[in-house]
Protein backbone atom coordinates (compact mmCIF):
# COMPACT_ATOMS: atom_id res chain seq x y z
CA UNK A 1 0.00 0.00 0.00
CA UNK A 2 1.25 3.47 -0.88
CA UNK A 3 -0.16 6.63 0.70
CA UNK A 4 0.38 10.08 -0.85
CA UNK A 5 0.95 12.79 1.78
CA UNK A 6 0.77 16.48 0.84
CA UNK A 7 3.30 18.17 3.14
CA UNK A 8 3.00 21.77 1.90
CA UNK A 9 -0.54 22.97 2.59
CA UNK A 10 -0.80 22.75 6.38
CA UNK A 11 -0.12 25.28 9.11
CA UNK A 12 3.04 23.51 10.30
CA UNK A 13 6.28 23.17 8.30
CA UNK A 14 6.88 20.16 6.02
CA UNK A 15 9.41 18.45 8.30
CA UNK A 16 6.75 18.03 11.03
CA UNK A 17 4.32 16.38 8.61
CA UNK A 18 7.06 14.20 7.15
CA UNK A 19 7.89 13.02 10.65
CA UNK A 20 4.31 11.75 10.94
CA UNK A 21 4.53 10.08 7.55
CA UNK A 22 7.73 8.29 8.50
CA UNK A 23 6.19 7.09 11.74
CA UNK A 24 3.12 5.79 9.90
CA UNK A 25 5.29 4.03 7.34
CA UNK A 26 7.23 2.26 10.06
CA UNK A 27 4.22 1.33 12.16
CA UNK A 28 1.98 0.04 9.38
CA UNK A 29 4.58 -1.28 6.97
CA UNK A 30 3.35 0.92 4.14
CA UNK A 31 5.05 3.08 1.51
CA UNK A 32 4.72 6.86 1.70
CA UNK A 33 5.12 9.37 -1.12
CA UNK A 34 5.60 12.96 0.00
CA UNK A 35 4.21 15.63 -2.31
CA UNK A 36 5.91 19.01 -2.13
CA UNK A 37 9.22 20.85 -2.30
CA UNK A 38 11.90 18.19 -3.06
CA UNK A 39 14.68 19.98 -1.17
CA UNK A 40 12.59 20.33 2.00
CA UNK A 41 11.49 16.70 1.84
CA UNK A 42 15.00 15.38 1.19
CA UNK A 43 16.37 17.40 4.12
CA UNK A 44 13.64 16.10 6.44
CA UNK A 45 14.25 12.49 5.42
CA UNK A 46 17.99 12.92 5.98
CA UNK A 47 17.29 14.35 9.42
CA UNK A 48 15.44 11.14 10.30
CA UNK A 49 18.10 9.03 8.55
CA UNK A 50 15.67 7.86 5.91
CA UNK A 51 16.49 7.57 2.22
CA UNK A 52 14.43 8.30 -0.86
CA UNK A 53 13.40 5.13 -2.66
CA UNK A 54 11.82 1.99 -1.33
CA UNK A 55 9.48 2.92 1.49
CA UNK A 56 9.67 6.70 0.96
CA UNK A 57 9.48 8.63 -2.28
CA UNK A 58 9.11 12.24 -3.43
CA UNK A 59 6.55 13.71 -5.83
CA UNK A 60 7.92 17.16 -6.73
CA UNK A 61 5.65 20.20 -6.94
CA UNK A 62 6.29 23.85 -7.74
CA UNK A 63 3.53 25.74 -5.98
CA UNK A 64 1.33 25.55 -2.88
CA UNK A 65 -2.40 26.12 -2.43
CA UNK A 66 -2.64 28.25 0.69
CA UNK A 67 -5.36 28.20 3.33
CA UNK A 68 -6.69 31.57 2.21
CA UNK A 69 -6.71 30.76 -1.52
CA UNK A 70 -10.08 30.60 -3.28
CA UNK A 71 -10.69 26.83 -3.64
CA UNK A 72 -11.95 26.45 -7.21
CA UNK A 73 -9.77 29.25 -8.58
CA UNK A 74 -6.61 27.85 -6.97
CA UNK A 75 -7.33 24.34 -8.26
CA UNK A 76 -7.57 25.71 -11.79
CA UNK A 77 -4.64 28.13 -11.58
CA UNK A 78 -2.19 25.95 -9.63
CA UNK A 79 -2.13 22.58 -11.43
CA UNK A 80 1.49 22.08 -10.32
CA UNK A 81 0.69 22.47 -6.61
CA UNK A 82 1.44 19.70 -4.10
CA UNK A 83 -2.29 19.16 -3.62
CA UNK A 84 -3.17 18.72 -7.30
CA UNK A 85 -0.17 16.60 -8.34
CA UNK A 86 -0.90 14.40 -5.30
CA UNK A 87 -4.51 13.85 -6.33
CA UNK A 88 -3.40 13.11 -9.88
CA UNK A 89 -1.02 10.46 -8.57
CA UNK A 90 -3.97 8.71 -6.92
CA UNK A 91 -6.01 9.05 -10.10
CA UNK A 92 -3.20 7.52 -12.16
CA UNK A 93 -2.74 4.57 -9.81
CA UNK A 94 0.60 5.70 -8.38
CA UNK A 95 -0.86 5.81 -4.86
CA UNK A 96 -3.78 4.20 -3.05
CA UNK A 97 -4.87 7.22 -1.01
CA UNK A 98 -4.31 10.95 -0.59
CA UNK A 99 -3.88 12.70 2.78
CA UNK A 100 -3.57 16.46 3.23
CA UNK A 101 -3.93 19.05 6.02
CA UNK A 102 -4.45 21.73 3.39
CA UNK A 103 -7.26 23.99 2.21
CA UNK A 104 -10.46 21.95 2.70
CA UNK A 105 -12.38 23.62 -0.12
CA UNK A 106 -9.49 23.06 -2.52
CA UNK A 107 -9.22 19.41 -1.51
CA UNK A 108 -12.94 18.93 -2.18
CA UNK A 109 -12.85 20.79 -5.51
CA UNK A 110 -9.60 19.14 -6.59
CA UNK A 111 -10.91 15.69 -5.72
CA UNK A 112 -14.05 16.22 -7.78
CA UNK A 113 -12.15 17.65 -10.77
CA UNK A 114 -9.25 15.17 -10.75
CA UNK A 115 -10.77 11.96 -9.33
CA UNK A 116 -14.43 12.38 -10.22
CA UNK A 117 -17.39 11.15 -8.20
CA UNK A 118 -18.28 7.55 -7.46
CA UNK A 119 -20.94 6.18 -9.82
CA UNK A 120 -24.46 7.25 -8.77
CA UNK A 121 -23.15 9.41 -5.91
CA UNK A 122 -24.37 12.95 -6.68
CA UNK A 123 -22.05 14.79 -4.28
CA UNK A 124 -19.26 13.87 -1.89
CA UNK A 125 -19.53 14.49 1.83
CA UNK A 126 -17.02 15.04 4.62
CA UNK A 127 -17.37 12.64 7.54
CA UNK A 128 -16.03 13.37 11.03
CA UNK A 129 -15.67 11.17 14.08
CA UNK A 130 -16.77 12.54 17.46
CA UNK A 131 -16.35 11.04 20.93
CA UNK A 132 -19.42 10.42 23.08
CA UNK A 133 -20.06 10.11 26.79
CA UNK A 134 -20.52 6.36 26.51
CA UNK A 135 -17.16 5.86 24.85
CA UNK A 136 -18.37 4.84 21.39
CA UNK A 137 -17.58 7.16 18.50
CA UNK A 138 -20.26 8.99 16.54
CA UNK A 139 -19.99 9.62 12.78
CA UNK A 140 -21.39 12.80 11.22
CA UNK A 141 -21.74 13.49 7.47
CA UNK A 142 -21.69 16.11 5.83
CA UNK A 143 -19.77 18.76 7.79
CA UNK A 144 -18.75 21.18 5.08
CA UNK A 145 -18.37 19.82 1.56
CA UNK A 146 -21.79 21.16 0.49
CA UNK A 147 -23.74 24.20 1.65
CA UNK A 148 -26.87 23.44 -0.38
CA UNK A 149 -28.16 19.90 -0.76
CA UNK A 150 -31.17 17.95 -1.96
CA UNK A 151 -33.06 15.09 -0.27
CA UNK A 152 -31.37 12.67 -2.67
CA UNK A 153 -27.96 13.91 -1.59
CA UNK A 154 -28.85 13.50 2.09
CA UNK A 155 -29.94 9.96 1.29
CA UNK A 156 -26.54 9.24 -0.25
CA UNK A 157 -24.77 10.81 2.74
CA UNK A 158 -26.63 8.27 4.88
CA UNK A 159 -25.62 5.46 2.54
CA UNK A 160 -21.95 6.46 2.65
CA UNK A 161 -21.90 7.10 6.40
CA UNK A 162 -23.50 3.75 7.17
CA UNK A 163 -21.11 1.94 4.84
CA UNK A 164 -18.14 3.63 6.50
CA UNK A 165 -19.44 2.75 9.97
CA UNK A 166 -19.87 -0.88 8.96
CA UNK A 167 -16.83 -1.53 6.76
CA UNK A 168 -14.24 0.79 8.31
CA UNK A 169 -15.35 1.33 11.91
CA UNK A 170 -16.49 -2.28 12.29
CA UNK A 171 -20.01 -1.60 13.62
CA UNK A 172 -22.07 -4.71 12.85
CA UNK A 173 -25.46 -3.10 12.33
CA UNK A 174 -25.08 0.69 12.20
CA UNK A 175 -28.13 2.95 12.29
CA UNK A 176 -28.50 6.45 10.84
CA UNK A 177 -30.44 9.46 12.09
CA UNK A 178 -31.31 12.78 10.46
CA UNK A 179 -30.15 15.90 12.32
CA UNK A 180 -33.21 18.03 13.01
CA UNK A 181 -34.77 20.51 15.46
CA UNK A 182 -36.96 17.78 16.97
CA UNK A 183 -37.34 14.02 16.93
CA UNK A 184 -40.96 13.95 15.78
CA UNK A 185 -41.78 13.10 12.19
CA UNK A 186 -42.71 16.23 10.26
CA UNK A 187 -40.32 18.53 12.10
CA UNK A 188 -37.91 20.75 10.21
CA UNK A 189 -37.90 22.40 6.80
CA UNK A 190 -38.97 20.89 3.48
CA UNK A 191 -35.49 19.53 2.75
CA UNK A 192 -35.40 17.55 5.97
CA UNK A 193 -39.02 16.45 5.66
CA UNK A 194 -38.48 15.13 2.14
CA UNK A 195 -35.22 13.45 3.14
CA UNK A 196 -36.99 11.80 6.07
CA UNK A 197 -39.62 10.31 3.74
CA UNK A 198 -36.94 9.04 1.36
CA UNK A 199 -34.85 7.46 4.12
CA UNK A 200 -37.87 5.93 5.83
CA UNK A 201 -38.95 4.25 2.59
CA UNK A 202 -35.45 2.98 1.78
CA UNK A 203 -33.73 -0.27 2.84
CA UNK A 204 -31.22 1.73 4.87
CA UNK A 205 -31.41 1.27 8.67
CA UNK A 206 -32.94 4.62 9.69
CA UNK A 207 -34.00 5.63 13.20
CA UNK A 208 -35.65 8.95 12.31
CA UNK A 209 -34.80 12.45 13.48
CA UNK A 210 -32.18 13.20 16.14
CA UNK A 211 -31.44 16.43 18.02
CA UNK A 212 -28.00 17.95 18.49
CA UNK A 213 -28.13 18.09 22.30
CA UNK A 214 -28.52 14.31 22.65
CA UNK A 215 -25.86 13.13 20.24
CA UNK A 216 -22.77 13.14 22.47
CA UNK A 217 -24.62 12.05 25.61
CA UNK A 218 -27.29 9.54 24.59
CA UNK A 219 -25.76 8.60 21.21
CA UNK A 220 -29.12 7.50 19.76
CA UNK A 221 -27.60 6.47 16.42
CA UNK A 222 -24.24 5.57 14.91
CA UNK A 223 -24.36 7.93 11.93
CA UNK A 224 -25.79 11.47 11.87
CA UNK A 225 -26.83 12.83 8.48
CA UNK A 226 -26.87 16.56 7.76
CA UNK A 227 -26.37 19.06 4.98
CA UNK A 228 -22.89 20.58 5.01
CA UNK A 229 -23.97 24.00 6.29
CA UNK A 230 -25.80 22.73 9.37
CA UNK A 231 -23.23 19.99 9.93
CA UNK A 232 -20.38 22.48 9.92
CA UNK A 233 -22.19 24.76 12.37
CA UNK A 234 -22.84 21.77 14.64
CA UNK A 235 -19.21 20.66 14.50
CA UNK A 236 -17.87 24.12 15.31
CA UNK A 237 -20.39 24.52 18.11
CA UNK A 238 -19.16 21.26 19.64
CA UNK A 239 -15.53 22.35 19.32
CA UNK A 240 -16.34 25.75 20.82
CA UNK A 241 -18.33 24.19 23.65
CA UNK A 242 -15.44 21.94 24.58
CA UNK A 243 -13.05 24.91 24.62
CA UNK A 244 -15.50 26.96 26.70
CA UNK A 245 -15.94 24.23 29.32
CA UNK A 246 -12.17 23.75 29.53
CA UNK A 247 -11.70 27.48 30.01
CA UNK A 248 -14.38 27.66 32.70
CA UNK A 249 -12.73 24.83 34.63
CA UNK A 250 -9.36 26.57 34.49
CA UNK A 251 -10.84 29.87 35.65
CA UNK A 252 -12.69 28.16 38.50
CA UNK A 253 -9.61 26.31 39.70
CA UNK A 254 -7.11 29.17 39.34
CA UNK A 255 -6.25 30.87 42.65
CA UNK A 256 -8.16 28.45 44.89
CA UNK A 257 -5.93 26.20 46.94
CA UNK A 258 -8.41 23.35 47.51
CA UNK A 259 -9.54 23.44 43.90
CA UNK A 260 -5.94 23.35 42.70
CA UNK A 261 -5.22 20.41 44.99
CA UNK A 262 -8.25 18.58 43.64
CA UNK A 263 -7.19 19.32 40.08
CA UNK A 264 -3.74 17.93 40.83
CA UNK A 265 -5.26 14.71 42.13
CA UNK A 266 -7.45 14.47 39.02
CA UNK A 267 -4.71 15.40 36.54
CA UNK A 268 -4.64 11.87 35.15
CA UNK A 269 -8.38 11.95 34.45
CA UNK A 270 -8.11 15.38 32.82
CA UNK A 271 -5.29 14.09 30.61
CA UNK A 272 -7.38 11.12 29.48
CA UNK A 273 -10.33 13.37 28.64
CA UNK A 274 -8.06 15.74 26.72
CA UNK A 275 -6.65 12.80 24.77
CA UNK A 276 -10.15 11.56 23.93
CA UNK A 277 -11.18 14.94 22.56
CA UNK A 278 -7.92 15.71 20.76
CA UNK A 279 -8.05 15.90 16.95
CA UNK A 280 -4.52 14.47 16.96
CA UNK A 281 -5.84 11.05 17.94
CA UNK A 282 -9.09 11.13 15.97
CA UNK A 283 -7.43 11.02 12.57
CA UNK A 284 -8.52 12.93 9.53
CA UNK A 285 -11.94 13.45 8.01
CA UNK A 286 -12.64 11.19 5.02
CA UNK A 287 -14.08 12.81 1.91
CA UNK A 288 -16.57 10.14 0.89
CA UNK A 289 -18.10 9.87 -2.55
CA UNK A 290 -15.12 10.67 -4.78
CA UNK A 291 -13.52 7.98 -6.91
CA UNK A 292 -10.56 7.42 -4.62
CA UNK A 293 -9.57 7.54 -0.97
CA UNK A 294 -9.09 11.12 0.27
CA UNK A 295 -8.55 12.11 3.90
CA UNK A 296 -8.60 15.74 5.06
CA UNK A 297 -6.41 16.27 8.11
CA UNK A 298 -6.75 19.22 10.48
CA UNK A 299 -4.90 22.32 9.29
CA UNK A 300 -2.91 22.41 12.55
CA UNK A 301 -1.94 18.74 12.26
CA UNK A 302 1.39 17.80 13.81
CA UNK A 303 3.24 14.51 13.33
CA UNK A 304 0.89 12.60 15.63
CA UNK A 305 -2.22 13.87 13.85
CA UNK A 306 -0.75 13.06 10.42
CA UNK A 307 0.08 9.53 11.51
CA UNK A 308 -3.50 9.12 12.70
CA UNK A 309 -4.90 10.49 9.43
CA UNK A 310 -2.78 8.05 7.43
CA UNK A 311 -4.16 5.21 9.55
CA UNK A 312 -7.69 6.34 8.63
CA UNK A 313 -6.69 6.27 4.96
CA UNK A 314 -5.25 2.77 5.28
CA UNK A 315 -8.48 1.43 6.77
CA UNK A 316 -10.47 2.90 3.89
CA UNK A 317 -8.17 1.41 1.27
CA UNK A 318 -8.58 -2.03 2.82
CA UNK A 319 -12.38 -1.64 2.90
CA UNK A 320 -12.50 -0.56 -0.78
CA UNK A 321 -15.25 1.96 0.00
CA UNK A 322 -15.76 3.38 -3.52
CA UNK A 323 -16.70 -0.11 -4.72
CA UNK A 324 -19.17 -0.48 -1.86
CA UNK A 325 -20.76 2.90 -2.63
CA UNK A 326 -21.19 1.87 -6.25
CA UNK A 327 -23.44 -0.98 -5.14
CA UNK A 328 -25.77 1.55 -3.55
CA UNK A 329 -28.56 0.65 -1.15
CA UNK A 330 -28.71 -2.89 -2.56
CA UNK A 331 -25.92 -3.94 -0.18
CA UNK A 332 -28.23 -3.31 2.77
CA UNK A 333 -30.89 -5.77 3.90
CA UNK A 334 -34.58 -5.14 4.50
CA UNK A 335 -35.56 -1.88 6.19
CA UNK A 336 -34.64 -1.87 9.86
CA UNK A 337 -32.26 -4.83 9.66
Amino acid sequence: MRILLDVMGGDLPPHELIKGGISAGRRHGIDITFSGDPSAITAALAQHREKVGGKYDILPSRTVIRMDDAPVKSVREKPDSSLIVGLEAVRDGQADAFVSPGNTGAIVAGSIFRLGRCPDIPRPGILVTLPTLGGRDLYVIDVGANSDTSPEQLFHFALMGLTYARDVAGIDAPIAGLLNIGTEKGKGNKLISDAFEMLEASPLPFAGNVEAHQLLTDRPVDVVVSDGFVGNVFLKAVEGGISAVTGLLKNTIRGRVLAMLGALLMSGSFARVKGTLSYRRRGGAPLLGVNGVVVIAHGRSDAEAIESAIEVACRQVRADLPAQFAQGASVWGPHGS
